[in-house]
C-alpha cells in the first residue's frame, strides 16, 4: 500500500531518522554527545544508561557496537558534543512546507518548489539554484532520499559551531592540549598559553586528517588479512562438511556390511540348529520305538510267567518251566536301547567378536616447505612473523642487522645496527630489538631509533651485570630475558619503564607467550619451562629425538592450542620442530632436517611457520 505522506515529507523523515534520532530513546537528539566509537546519543539518555548499567564506572560500553569509551571523572558531561548533528538539526528547523505540502527553495526569491538537498550546507533548493550550487558539495534529490537510495553522508557544516561556554562565540580554534574545539574567549580564559596550545580549526583538521590517514594503510592491510582468514575459515568449513559427509557415508556402508555379515552368520547358525533338531528328533523317535517294543515284550512275558506260576498244577508247571525260564533269562540279558543325551546339552556360545566398525581419525595437518630465501643470511638467531602487513623480521647476528621481508621473501628494509642483535619482536608498527650491548631499543618501521631502555634501575646501569638474550611482547608489556641473572623483566611499551623483575629457574634464552598468557622459556640447552606470572615453573618439557634427550632447545612459539619448540643435536641437519599441547605433552614432529634452527614464529593467522636457520624457511600448514 502506498504511503499517505507526500514525497517531500517522507524525505524529511528519512533525513531525521538517519541523522537526527538517538539510538536509545529513538527521538530527535537533545544535546547529543559522541562516544569514542563515533556513535552519538542524547546526554540525558547516556546519563540514564550509565546510572542503570555502569554506575560509578569509569567507562561506558556503546549500546550499539559494544565498544568501550573511557569517562573522565565518571561523568557523561565530559563527553564531547556532536556539533555536526546540532548543526544539521538547526538548519532543518528552518525548513518549512508550503500549504500544499511542498518544500520551497531557501536560496531564491521566487519560492520555487524545492527538489534537492545539500548535505554539506545543509539546505534545500530548487532545480535552478542546484545548477549554480557548489559542485564539490554532496547534493541529492529529495525523491532519492525519500526512496532510501541515498546512504548516510559525511556532512561538513559551513559555519563553525557555537561555543557552549561563551554565548555568541563560535569555536574557530582547537586546543591540542585538551583535544577540544574552543572559541576566542576560551583562548584567553580557560585555554590560555603557556599551559595550553591551540591552533586554527582548519589547520587542526588538516593535520589530524593526515595523521588519521596514516592509520588507514595498516588497517586496510589488517582487513585484507582478516578477509584472507575468513576465506580460509570458509574453505575449511566447506572441506569439513565434505569430509563429514564422506565419513558418515563410509560409516553407514561399513555398518551395512557388518549387518549383512551378522545376518548371514545368524542364518547359517539357525540352519545348523534346525538340522540338529531334525536329526536329534529322528534318533529320539527311533529310541522311543525300540524302548516301547522291549517294554511290551518284557511286560507280556513277565505277566505270563507270573500267572502260570500262580495258577498251574505242579505237573503242568514243570512241563513248561524250562521254556519260561529260558525266555525270561533272554529278556533279562537282552541289551536295552541307550538314550543319546547330546541334544539336551545344545547351547549357543558367543564367539570372539572380531567385527569392528572402525575408528575416527582426525587427520593431522602437515607442514610443507613453501619458501626459502637468503641462504647467505649469516647467523639468523631470532625471527618474528607477526609484523603488520604479513612481513617478517629476522635478527641476523652474523651481519649485525635486522632484515624485514615481504611475503615473497624480498627484502623490504634492512636496519643496520651498531651491535649484533640477539632478539627481535614486533609491537604494533614498531620493532623491539635486544642487542649484545645489553640494552633494549625500540625502532620504527623506517629503522629509526625511537627510544632505548635498560632492564635495571638507572642507579644500577653499568653496575649490575646483565646478559640479555630474548624478548617477547604481551599486550602493552615488553618482556626481556636476562640469562645472566636468570630473570625476566617487564617493561611499559610506551617508554620502557621497568614494571617488574621475576626470577625463573631456566635461563631465558628464548621467550614466547602462550594462549593462557603464560611465558614459555627455552634455555638453549635441553629444557623448556612454562612459567606463571610470578616466575614459578608450572610445566617442564624435555624434548627427545629417537627416544634420546636432545642437546639443545632453542626457539619457541605458540598458537591457541599448541607450543612449538626448535630442537637439535648439535650437528648438521639434526634440527627438528616439535609440537606439544598446552600441558607439555608431545604431539608430533612437524619439521625435520633443519641445519641449526634458532628462533621460530607463527604468522598471525597460524597458517605459516617461519624458521630462522642457515636461511629463512617458511612452512605452510596443509
Amino acid at each position: 500500500m502506498a504511503s499517505s505522506n507526500p514525497p517531500k515529507v517522507s524525505a524529511l523523515q528519512k533525513i531525521v531518522q538517519s541523522h537526527l534520532e538517538c539510538g536509545i530513546c529513538f527521538e530527535q537528539y537533545n544535546d547529543p554527545r559522541v562516544l569514542d566509537c563515533l556513535h552519538s546519543f542524547c546526554k540525558i539518555c547516556l546519563q540514564k544508561y550509565q546510572s542503570t548499567n555502569y554506575k560509578d564506572a569509569t567507562m561506558l560500553i556503546c549500546p550499539v557496537c559494544l565498544k568501550k569509551t573511557q569517562l573522565h571523572q565518571k561523568d557523561v558531561q565530559a563527553l564531547k558534543t556532536n556539533f555536526n548533528i546540532t548543526g544539521l538539526a538547526d538548519q532543518l528547523k528552518l525548513v518549512s512546507l508550503s500549504e500544499d505540502n511542498q518544500w520551497v527553495c531557501k536560496l531564491c526569491k521566487d519560492k520555487n518548489e524545492a527538489t534537492h538537498f545539500c548535505f554539506d550546507c545543509p539546505a534545500i533548493f530548487c532545480a535552478n539554484c542546484y545548477k549554480v550550487h557548489q559542485k564539490s558539495h554532496t547534493v541529492n534529490t529529495l525523491k532519492d532520499i525519500s526512496d532510501g537510495k541515498i546512504a548516510s553522508k559525511d556532512r561538513k557544516p559551513k559555519r563553525h559551531p557555537e561555543c557552549q561556554t561563551h554565548e555568541g562565540e563560535v569555536m574557530r580554534f582547537y586546543c591540542t592540549t585538551c583535544d577540544v574545539m574552543i572559541c576566542r574567549d576560551c583562548t584567553v580564559i580557560d585555554h590560555r598559553n603557556p599551559q595550553h596550545e591551540y591552533i586554527d580549526c582548519n589547520q587542526a583538521s588538516s593535520t589530524y586528517k593526515q595523521s588519521l590517514a596514516q592509520l588507514f594503510t595498516p588497517l586496510e592491510e589488517t582487513l585484507k588479512k582478516l578477509a584472507k582468514s575468513q576465506a580460509i575459515a570458509s574453505t575449511m568449513k566447506d572441506n569439513l562438511n565434505i569430509a563429514v559427509k564422506r565419513t558418515m557415508a563410509d560409516l553407514k556402508n561399513r555398518a551395512h556390511e557388518i549387518r549383512a555379515e551378522v545376518t548371514a552368520q545368524e542364518s547359517r547358525i539357525m540352519d545348523e540348529i534346525k538340522t540338529i533338531l531334525k536329526d536329534r528328533n529322528k534318533k529320539l523317535e527311533e529310541f522311543e520305538q525300540a524302548v516301547n517294543v522291549n517294554l511290551q515284550q518284557i511286560q507280556q512275558s513277565l505277566q505270563s510267567a507270573k500267572d502260570f506260576s500262580k495258577s498251574s498244577l505242579a505237573p503242568d508247571f514243570l512241563a513248561v518251566y524250562s521254556t519260561i525260564s529260558q525266555d525270561l533269562k533272554e529278556l533279562r540279558d537282552q541289551n536295552q536301547p541307550k538314550i543319546d543325551l547330546t541334544p539336551s546339552h545344545l547351547r549357543f556360545t558367543p564367539g570372539v567378536c572380531d567385527i569392528s566398525l572402525g575408528n575416527l581419525i582426525m587427520k593431522k595437518p602437515r607442514w610443507e616447505l613453501c619458501l626459502e630465501y637468503d641462504k647467505g643470511i649469516g647467523a639468523a638467531r631470532d625471527i618474528d612473523a607477526c609484523i603488520p602487513g604479513d612481513e617478517i623480521a629476522v635478527a641476523d647476528l652474523g651481519k649485525s642487522r635486522v632484515v624485514i621481508y615481504d611475503t615473497e621473501g624480498h627484502q623490504k628494509k634492512t636496519i643496520k645496527l651498531p651491535q649484533r642483535p640477539m632478539a627481535v619482536a614486533a609491537f604494533k608498527n614498531q620493532l623491539v630489538i635486544v642487542d649484545v650491548t645489553n640494552s633494549v631499543k625500540m625502532y620504527n618501521r623506517n629503522g629509526n631509533t625511537m627510544f632505548e631502555f635498560h632492564t635495571v634501575p638507572h642507579s644500577e646501569v653499568g653496575k649490575t651485570p646483565v646478559n640479555l638474550c630474548s624478548v617477547a611482547v604481551i599486550k602493552d608489556t615488553i618482556m626481556v630475558g636476562d640469562v645472566g641473572r636468570s630473570v625476566i623483566t617487564k617493561h611499559g611499551s610506551s617508554d620502557g619503564s621497568l614494571i617488574d623483575t621475576v626470577s625463573v629457574q631456566t635461563k631465558p634464552c628464548f621467550l614466547a607467550i602462550d594462549s593462557k598468557d603464560r611465558v614459555v622459556v627455552s634455555d638453549d640447552d635441553r629444557q623448556v619451562d612454562i612459567v606463571g606470572v610470578d616466575g614459578a615453573t608450572l610445566i617442564s618439557i624435555y624434548p627427545k629425538i629417537d627416544s634420546q634427550q636432545v642437546k639443545s632447545c632453542r626457539g619457541v612459539c605458540c598458537d591457541s592450542s599448541a607450543i612449538y619448540i626448535a630442537v637439535g643435536n648439535g650437528y648438521k641437519s639434526s634440527g627438528h620442530i616439535h609440537q606439544y599441547d598446552t600441558q607439555g605433552r608431545f604431539l608430533s614432529c612437524i619439521v625435520q632436517g633443519l641445519y641449526n634452527p634458532g628462533g621460530i614464529s607463527l604468522t598471525s593467522d597460524g597458517q605459516q611457520l617461519a624458521v630462522a636457520d642457515n636461511s629463512v624457511k617458511i612452512y605452510n600448514k596443509v
